[in-house]
């Protein structure tokens, strides 16, 4: 049964989805696609010392090695851009909500492991500087001497050189972790790394 459009002469045919004319939803669509799209793949994380003159930056840790492409190893992160805290109160029957502050949020990375375990060294390396053993046995290092500056970014699809966003955290290790599991099926050791912000003030 052939479908007949009952479309007078001199009328403006309507798109079936776009609720106005064709010539219309064409332009539209043309001035989106022209927007483009980010790539969620296209993404890199780069790790380095807070201070070139604290414990951390003048230890062999293979995280911050640029000859390793460790950092390129990361799996997936979820990019933190605002961590705001907020309190509530009740004012008769209504709720009202107000900011109390900037927070400082857990940046979680899980990493897929070298065969030399550099991941799992690096952050062993990294807790023994927050905490030492010997004759400093006991103490806790001082915040620069393990603050770490955390860049994440994305890059265009087409260009490694061209970023088009950037955020930066100073961030200390908080935990480190590796599921050992005989049953995994292919194998691959994944560390997972948890990053704390301690200065959302600091750049």
């Amino acid at each position: 049964m052939a479908l007949n459009l009952d479309i007078a002469k001199g009328d403006v045919p309507l798109g079936m989805w776009s609720g106005m004319p064709i010539t219309d939803a064409k332009k539209h669509y043309s001035q989106i696609y022209a927007l483009g799209s980010i790539s969620c793949i296209h993404f890199g994380i780069e790790l380095e010392p807070y201070d070139f003159d604290g414990k951390i930056a003048n230890s062999d840790i293979p995280l911050f090695n640029v000859t390793n492409k460790l950092p390129w190893l990361c799996q997936s992160v979820d990019l933190s851009l605002l961590d705001v805290q907020t309190d509530s109160v009740i004012v008769g029957a209504f709720q009202i909500n107000h900011i109390t502050g900037n927070g400082s949020g857990e940046i979680s990375i899980p990493f897929i492991e070298t065969k030399n375990a550099s991941i799992l060294n690096s952050a062993l390396a990294i807790k023994e500087i927050m905490f030492p053993n010997g004759e400093m046995g006991g103490t806790q290092a001082l915040p620069i001497d393990y603050l770490m500056k955390m860049t994440i970014y994305i890059y265009d699809r087409h260009s490694y050189s061209t970023r088009v966003f950037e955020v930066q955290h100073l961030v200390a290790l908080q935990t480190g972790s590796i599921p050992l599991d005989a049953t995994n099926k292919n194998g691959i050791g994944i560390v997972t790394l948890n990053f704390i912000k301690m200065f959302p003030m600091l750049k």
